[in-house]
């Protein structure tokens, strides 16, 4: 597992892992601007690309959602699962073709929206999200109230 001793700290005495995801570059080869852009930096731009993807992780465990980011620097944030007000997948024609998505995540903590971009399987991770942030509201009793 990436960012085990990160986690290691992180994590509470009660607190599960459920998954960690992470963005993928299986879409490169199905666009042709991609492919023009490897050959004319000799395959750089799609290290960069990699790096980019590989180094933005996403980790569920059972109270919180936890988005770690950043290559030499590094960025942690986290939602409490029972704050996240709605989730949502985005696919374009090349996604759905490569089985990628963005996922994004509504909540009411200062985080606001986190936009989990190239996820491999988005619909299956969205739906164990989902699942996660749900089972977190009904053990604390929370209640989302409908803005109209």
């Amino acid at each position: 597992m990436k960012n085990e001793n990160i986690l290691r700290g992180m994590l509470e005495s009660d607190e599960q892992f459920i998954w960690q995801v992470t963005g993928s570059v299986r879409d490169w080869k199905y666009n042709p601007i991609n492919w023009i852009l490897v050959i004319c930096t000799l395959g750089m731009y799609l290290w960069a690309l990699y790096l980019y993807r590989s180094y933005h992780y996403y980790v569920l465990t059972s109270s919180r959602f936890i988005i770690i980011s950043g290559i030499l620097g590094r960025r942690v944030d986290e939602i409490e699962l029972f704050r996240i007000i709605d989730s949502k997948t985005i696919q374009s024609l090349i996604d759905r073709w490569a089985n990628l998505g963005t996922i994004i995540i509504s909540s009411t903590d200062m985080t606001g929206v986190a936009v989990m971009k190239k996820i491999p399987d988005p619909h299956l991770v969205r739906d164990s999200l989902r699942q996660a942030y749900t089972r977190a509201r009904n053990s604390r009793g929370t209640v989302v109230l409908e803005q109209s």
